[in-house]
């Protein structure tokens, strides 16, 4: 029998990666609000904020799809 892997599995590793994200957006939002009203090359920050969340879902989303795909690759083989 082998040993039990050390790293969690990637779906739980994504999921913890958005859920921090998630919960440093919100604590931003509740303990520096002003910060969200800053503006970064004519941006507000908290657009820059949003549009920075959506990338990091996307990137979570594609390599969840490409580790999928090669897992079936392999199978395959």
């Amino acid at each position: 029998m082998g040993q039990p892997s050390a790293t969690p599995p990637l779906s739980r590793r994504l999921a913890w990666i958005a859920a921090a994200g998630c919960l440093g957006y919100y604590l931003l939002l509740a303990l520096r609000p002003a910060w969200l009203e800053a503006k970064l090359a004519g941006w507000p920050a908290s657009v820059l904020l949003a549009l920075a969340m959506f990338l990091l879902f996307f990137l979570l989303a594609a390599g969840y799809a490409l580790a999928a795909g090669r897992a079936d690759d392999s199978e395959r083989a």
